[in-house]
């Protein structure tokens, strides 16, 4: 095991996709609703038109006048292809095998709220989303097999609310966030290596890891009615700390079982602070923009402990700060149909190539959307959205710890389709 922990087989792999846990602003999920999907979020903490601000805002409660479920569903279809660039091994020869093409999973992405008022100023409710997400897959003999082949990562957020009219134009909003992570991720080893150059890239291993946890954090929400048409709202989510522990093992390449090991590693997903306004112009339409800060800045580094040789480590990430600002429309046709429209951008809290990794090729975002509602009784309304992101060319040279450096370029983007269902329980 000792010839094994020479080509360091270390929490790059784990740390990699605690990384991707953590990236909203490429792999983060904010489609936690429809009726946001059609307007690209903006103004998600004042808009407050359905339960969904439950996530976004939880003061915006207080604009439901009746107890409402909404059941959505958005599938998120993107594209993630690598091209090289002269990827080499730590041996300084050329990595072998091809670029892979299109190596995203479509997913589909469910969320569930429920409110009710409980007299005219205290309201509640409950969300359930899915805030966090990952599926990509490379062939095993692609050539950054060193540094990714699968992950696949799966959260879901269960946010009791409760929010509280203090004055007629103020309101105030408070959540709990319980959040469970699942994650599968692989990678291939070069144990051919152990025998030299000439061995090199002929006898690879195969790392799998596996792990999880259950957590929590908060959401506070304010929201000011500042005068008839024009409602202004500031929503907060903290930070919350995971200590993901599971299991990682090494297989030879004939399959053979070289290593077994338990593993722990502490990630804070950060907090965020989104500052929104909606203003409604006259009874056909409505404008809405916000902004919201992120903060990557504490996520400077990433150690995993293990309890066997091969996988105690410490990752640089040193990310940056992030902001993301939104702007949209809506436009009530008629009794029965509402029509949106929305443009956002994100930044990229991640600064260099270096620091960009296989398993999380994302860069700065635009979004492009489309939307529209249909009032289909006085108790059931259908919600429908389109979104197109843009992601500019990600550059990549990361080094995989052990000099195995995957150099070259990813095109990157996705297509966002939701429908949601809206029940009034009158």
């Amino acid at each position: 095991m000792n010839k094994i922990n020479k080509i360091k087989l270390s929490a790059l792999v784990v740390t990699s996709v605690i990384s991707s846990t953590s990236y909203s602003a490429g792999f983060g999920l904010i489609e936690q609703s429809v009726t946001g999907l059609g307007r690209a979020f903006a103004g998600g903490a004042a808009v407050a038109d359905d339960a969904s601000t439950i996530y976004y805002n939880p003061a915006g409660l207080t604009n439901l006048k009746h107890p409402e479920l909404d059941i959505g569903l958005n599938f998120l279809a993107a594209k993630i292809e690598f091209t090289d660039s002269g990827s080499t091994s730590a041996f300084a020869a050329p990595l072998t095998g091809g670029d892979d093409g299109d190596v995203a999973n479509n997913a589909f992405l469910p969320n569930l709220y429920y409110s009710t008022p409980l007299n005219d100023r205290l309201h509640v409710g409950i969300g359930i989303t899915t805030p966090f997400g990952l599926a990509t897959e490379y062939d095993d003999s692609w050539k950054g097999r060193y540094h990714a082949v699968k992950s696949d990562l799966r959260t879901i957020n269960i946010n009791p609310t409760i929010a509280f009219k203090a004055t007629d134009k103020v309101s105030v909003g408070f959540g709990v966030n319980l959040q469970k992570i699942d994650l599968e991720l692989t990678q291939m080893a070069d144990l051919g290596g152990l025998g030299g150059p000439a061995f090199s890239q002929k006898a690879d291993g195969k790392v799998n890891i596996e792990a999880d946890d259950w957590s929590w954090g908060y959401n506070l929400g304010l929201m000011l009615q500042a005068t008839e048409s024009t409602r202004l709202g500031l929503a907060y989510r903290s930070k919350v700390s995971h200590t993901l522990k599971g299991n990682a093992t090494l297989r030879t390449a004939t399959g053979a079982l070289a290593a077994d090991e338990n593993i722990m590693g502490n990630v804070d997903l950060p907090e965020s602070l989104s500052l929104a306004v909606h203003h409604q112009f006259n009874t056909k339409w409505a404008v809405m923009g916000g902004a919201t800060w992120t903060r990557w800045s504490r996520f400077k580094e990433l150690a995993i402990i293990s309890d066997g040789p091969l996988l105690s480590s410490t990752k640089q990430e040193n990310w940056d700060d992030s902001m993301r600002y939104s702007l949209g429309v809506s436009y009530q046709y008629n009794d029965k149909w509402t029509l949106r429209s929305g443009i956002a951008f994100d930044e990229t809290p991640i600064p260099s190539a270096q620091l960009r990794t296989a398993r999380l090729p994302g860069e700065e975002r635009t979004w492009l959307s489309l939307g529209a509602s249909y009032k289909y009784s006085e108790k059931m309304t259908i919600d429908t959205g389109y979104m197109h992101v843009f992601v500019r060319t990600a550059d990549i040279n990361e080094n995989n710890g052990s000099n195995y450096v995957l150099n070259g370029k990813y095109d990157v983007s996705s297509h966002i389709f939701g429908v949601q269902m809206r029940w009034l329980l009158l």
